[in-house]
């Protein structure tokens, strides 16, 4: 397997040894087939998939270390239901032709990496990356020292994220 995240060969490694992505996450979604699964479903319990669908996360259950999977569908996460918990939470999110939403408090620090081809990624109204392809980094100044960091990993493949 190739990593999707920086292209380097990755064999069955559960997470890639140059950029450090997750690549459980692919491997589980090309394992299972099947039209009974295709549309909103859990995987392990850290991974949700919206295919050809729409789903709604908040942090009204434990969404530190959560992946979310968007593939021709939308995701809308909001931190905003419960009290964030302090020091670092993070997330996955990867959207493949779909659209993601992460809706966080004002004053959490946030901090995004990852990559988007031809796609987008607008963290508070200020776009990260969006053409051809693009590096995902933003960090709000003072996050090391924030009490409450919310750590953003957000892949687009002709698709955006916005997080407000």
């Amino acid at each position: 397997m190739f990593c999707p995240k920086c292209g380097m060969e990755a064999g069955d490694a559960r997470f890639c040894r140059s950029c450090g992505i997750n690549l459980t996450v692919v491997s589980n979604v090309l394992e299972r087939r099947g039209p009974s699964r295709l549309q909103n479903m859990s995987l392990g319990g850290r991974t949700t998939l919206s295919l050809f669908h729409s789903s709604n996360l908040s942090n009204e259950r434990d969404l530190n270390g959560h992946t979310a999977v968007s593939v021709f569908g939308g995701t809308k996460i909001d931190l905003t239901a419960a009290p964030i918990e302090p020091g670092e939470t993070r997330m996955s999110v990867i959207t493949v032709f779909g659209g993601t939403e992460v809706f966080v408090p004002d004053d959490v620090a946030v901090r995004v990496s990852g990559v988007s081809i031809f796609g987008g990624v607008r963290v508070r109204g200020r776009e990260l990356s969006n053409g051809i392809f693009g590096a995902n980094e933003y960090e709000t100044p003072g996050y090391a020292q924030a009490a409450r960091r919310v750590h953003i990993d957000a892949t687009s493949i002709f698709s955006g994220v916005k997080i407000k």
